[in-house]
């Protein structure tokens, strides 16, 4: 579903005009034509913002690496959910930082407990995915959102929201991000082209006060120069003639089709005790194995399948997770998902069929001779 005709038609009517903005170095921050126009579509999301509040990155995982250095030191703590995106605890830990978790449940972030956490400790930030979450898929309730943000007002603590998945939405309306409600300016707000358009495009933003956007551009000028100008330049010309909207209306269809197929799928072919997420969007499904099954097990025996999936341990903190395992649904064609289902599905039954046999040999073993 990567939008290639679109990208090829924005190439040949626009490049020879265009061609030293979209291949010559371009300001840190960004081309300006793209921070105006991000600025634009954010406004229509409820979040007030002009293009200095936008500062251009190679990817969201970037914007989380500049702002852990910019508010982090050695030894500083930081409030995730868990589970949450590994890439954000891969990065927080390189840098010396001590990872808080805070349990969720279907309602997202459980921020009662976090509460009691803000109460006893002094963490730099929270890092949140509140929308289509990475791994589960839940959405942060309206009523949780508005205390996670009065929580970070009172305790003077920035929020940091990565929503890569915000505009991969397949009923009802569109859920507002977190910073549309932020009055204090406390949340620092992450998003990317990856989901939508194109992950070689390597184009995501930042939204955040003028100023911090300033000083982080010095940062970002320490890893690379710019962001490439030449995907920046044609995802502004994709805002400018309204490309982008028509696109997201066909990939929500056709995402939302492949997570139905791949429900489907594990509902006929995976054994009962299987608990599997419903997501209203975003690209995953958070699925719990059967009682005793462990995912690291299974992932060995979905391998001699020739089939592979993430396994839940890298998106805790704890050494928890080995119970869950995380699918996606967005680039396998629909004839993949349903045979790699069917595969997982046969490397479950085998596992339980070894447990069955070993409980019946150790049953024979504990009768008494005669």
């Amino acid at each position: 579903m990567l939008p290639a005709e679109t990208l090829r038609n924005v190439v040949d009517s626009g490049l020879e005009e265009a061609r030293q903005q979209a291949l010559g170095y371009c300001p840190v921050e960004g081309l300006q034509s793209l921070r105006r126009g991000i600025a634009a579509r954010m406004r229509t999301r409820g979040v007030a913002i002009d293009l200095q509040h936008v500062l251009i990155l190679s990817g969201s995982t970037q914007g989380i690496g500049l702002i852990a250095r910019f508010l982090l030191h050695q030894g500083d703590e930081v409030v995730v959910e868990i589970p949450t995106y590994l890439g954000a605890i891969n990065t927080f830990r390189a840098l010396g930082a001590k990872v808080i978790g805070v349990p969720m449940d279907n309602d997202g972030m459980r921020v009662d407990l976090l509460e009691s956490i803000l109460a006893r400790r002094q963490p730099r930030f929270i890092y949140t995915s509140p929308t289509f979450h990475n791994p589960t898929g839940t959405v942060l309730s309206p009523e949780r959102r508005r205390r996670l943000l009065t929580l970070a007002h009172r305790y003077q603590i920035p929020i940091v929201e990565d929503d890569a998945y915000g505009e991969i939405y397949f009923e009802g309306k569109q859920v507002q991000p977190l910073k549309a409600m932020d009055r204090y300016e406390q949340v620092l707000y992450l998003s990317t082209y990856s989901k939508v358009l194109a992950p070689g495009l390597r184009v995501a933003w930042l939204v955040a006060p003028s100023a911090m956007i300033e000083r982080l551009s010095l940062h970002k000028q320490v890893f690379d120069l710019n962001t490439n100008a030449l995907g920046q330049w044609m995802v502004s010309e994709i805002l400018q003639h309204h490309l982008l909207d028509p696109h997201l209306a066909m990939i929500r269809q056709r995402y939302q089709h492949k997570r139905d197929l791949m429900l489907e799928a594990i509902q006929q072919e995976w054994p009962s005790g299987t608990r599997v997420n419903h997501p209203l969007g975003g690209f995953h499904l958070w699925c719990r194995l059967p009682t005793d099954m462990r995912a690291r097990t299974l992932l060995r025996e979905a391998t001699a399948e020739r089939v592979a999936f993430v396994i839940g341990e890298p998106f805790h903190i704890d050494g928890g997770g080995h119970q869950y395992i995380r699918l996606s649904y967005a680039s396998a064609e629909e004839d993949t998902i349903i045979e790699g289902i069917h595969r997982i599905g046969n490397a479950m039954r085998r596992i339980q069929e070894r447990r069955s046999s070993r409980d019946e040999s150790s049953q024979l073993e504990r009768l008494p001779m005669v």
